[in-house]
Parts: C-alpha cells; sequence; structure tokens
C-alpha cells in the first residue's frame, strides 16, 4: 500500500447562522485505509462527509482528494467522480430494476464494464435481486444497492454515513468483507461513519472522534492491535500497593472502577515482573489481557454530551 494521503482536510469550518458545526476539522486518509469517525448526533459528522463528496460547498478551509483541491474543479461530474458515497438514504428510480439503476449510474462514471458491475452485484448477493424493481425493495436491500453503486468508477475514496442501517445482522459481515475487499485489492480508502462501535472497532484501523465540531481524540487501532505492549488487568488483594509497584518502574498503569489494576506490559516484562510482585505480599487471583472498547472510550470522551 502506498503511504500517500488520497483525502486531506484542511482547516475546515461550517457555520449555520450563528451555530458553527465544524471548527478548523483537520485529518488524512491513506491509500487503502479504512478511517471510522464516530460521535453523538448533531457532532457534525454528516455535514464533514457532505462537504468531502462535494454536497456542501460553502465552507472555510480545504479538501484535497488525491492531491486536488476540490474547490478548483469546476465540473461537478468531475468532482463527484473522486468519491463514491451513501449520505444519509439512498436515492434510485423506483420504476426501474436494481440492475437498471446500476446500469444507469455506471454510464455517469464514464467507463464501466458490465463485467465490474456483476461483480459488485455478487460480493453483496445480489443476484436475486437484480430484475427486481427497486419500489419492491427492502430497507436494507436498498441499502445494499447503495453500498454497491458507491464503488462504480473506480473512485478514490468512498464516504459512508451508516452504511450498515436497516441492514440485517447475517448481512452486515459481508458489508465489512466488501469493504475490506476495495481497501486491499482495489486500494480504495473508505472514510466510514456509524453508531454501531463495535463495527467501527472491528473494521477500522484508525478512529477520530468528533465532538461539538472538533476532533477530540484520534486512535490508532492497527497500531494497538499489533504492538508488543499490551495492557494487562490484574486482580488483587493490594490494589494501591500493586498500582505503585509499576509506578516505581516507571510502568503506565491505573486503578479502575472495580479496584482492579491495568497496566501496560510486554509479556516478557511479566516473566520478570511476577515472581517480584508476590514476595512483596501481593497476591494476584487473577491476570489477563486488556483492551478498552471503543464504547467505552467513545462514552468517557462524549460524556454529558449525548443527544438521542
Amino acid at each position: 500500500m502506498e503511504n500517500k494521503n488520497i483525502l486531506e482536510v484542511v482547516n475546515v469550518s461550517k457555520r449555520y447562522s450563528q451555530k458553527k458545526v465544524l471548527n478548523d476539522v483537520n485529518l488524512s486518509v491513506k491509500k487503502g485505509e479504512i478511517i471510522g469517525l464516530v460521535g453523538p448526533n448533531g457532532a457534525g459528522k454528516t455535514t464533514l462527509m457532505s462537504i468531502i463528496v462535494g454536497l456542501i460547498n460553502n465552507y472555510e478551509g480545504d479538501i484535497y482528494i488525491d492531491g486536488e483541491n476540490i474547490r478548483k474543479i469546476k465540473k461537478k461530474k468531475q468532482k463527484q467522480k473522486l468519491t463514491g458515497c451513501i449520505i444519509e438514504t439512498p436515492g434510485f428510480y423506483p420504476h426501474l430494476t436494481g440492475y437498471e439503476n446500476l446500469k444507469l449510474l455506471s454510464m455517469y462514471y464514464g467507463k464501466v464494464s458490465k463485467q465490474e458491475i456483476l461483480d459488485v452485484i455478487s460480493l453483496l448477493e445480489l443476484e436475486n435481486a437484480m430484475k427486481k424493481k427497486v419500489s419492491k425493495y427492502s430497507m436494507g436491500m436498498k441499502q445494499r444497492l447503495g453500498i454497491a453503486q458507491t464503488v462504480l468508477g473506480n473512485p478514490k475514496i468512498l464516504v459512508l454515513d451508516e452504511p450498515t442501517n436497516g441492514l440485517d445482522p447475517t448481512i452486515i459481515p459481508k458489508i465489512r468483507d466488501f469493504i475490506r475487499y476495495y481497501a486491499k485489492e482495489k486500494n480504495i480508502s473508505t472514510f466510514i461513519s456509524s453508531h454501531i462501535l463495535s463495527e467501527i472497532e472491528t473494521i477500522c484501523e484508525k478512529v477520530l472522534f468528533l465532538k461539538n465540531g472538533v476532533i477530540v481524540d484520534r486512535i490508532d487501532l492497527e497500531n494497538e492491535r499489533n504492538s508488543k505492549r499490551k495492557m494487562f488487568i490484574f486482580k488483587t488483594n493490594k490494589a494501591e500497593k500493586l498500582f505503585e509497584f509499576f509506578k516505581s518502574k516507571n510502568i503506565f498503569s491505573k486503578i479502575n472502577e472495580e479496584n482492579r489494576v491495568i497496566a501496560s506490559l510486554e509479556e516478557k516484562d511479566i516473566e520478570l515482573l511476577i515472581p517480584e510482585i508476590l514476595s512483596s505480599g501481593i497476591v494476584i487471583t487473577e491476570m489477563k489481557e486488556y483492551m478498552e472498547k471503543l464504547e467505552d472510550r467513545f462514552l468517557r470522551k462524549m460524556e454529558g454530551n449525548l443527544v438521542d
């Protein structure tokens, strides 16, 4: 994978009347990278995504896609070819079949072969629905058709706002595989927003936390997964003493609300330290690897700012 930024958002702000919904947002997405965007309702997620795909043109700052400042692209068609997107509910011609809708959209994007369309249909297991009129589709089927159209024309980046909305839980893993396939095999980046934080945690390499129009945190999940240093949680009779022990060794640790000690260690550290811990009179009754869930991080960051 090339180490190139396919998307750069530079000092982007957006105001509606007196309300500033985005405030000096900066972010980048590399080629083939899958980045998650999370935040409560009203945080500015949909506004940011709409700016990136060119649906909102009146904003401060700059958006670069594959090195091009989208402000300087005058032709709307040329600008929209850079991204494949679902923003809110996908729209189709209800009197046409699923295949006819995809064929019509493929003409808009230029040279898209019949085989490319069939490949997308196959990946999303839509074969049995292609001859039906879209007016007969369920909400979940329309969503899958919407996801299918995002990759027509080989865009530089997919921008997906709640892509699993309305989908049966059995279909969601297929959407996950679809996104991964286009990221790894076609080098198409994905910028994805979802309220299903477990899905974001599973599929994304990095996650951005948006709160009141500001990115308040960035988490590199891929780095955490690959790091030799892991978080371990200890159940002990002397939590405070164990915490002080780790502190004396310059090892990051904390005591959680259940009075258990969480520490950042490499496995080789454990082998060396456990005998010393036990000899100091600290009894460890349980020890296991610990990874804080994205949901817990989200709730901590957004505390007092959640909107139903």
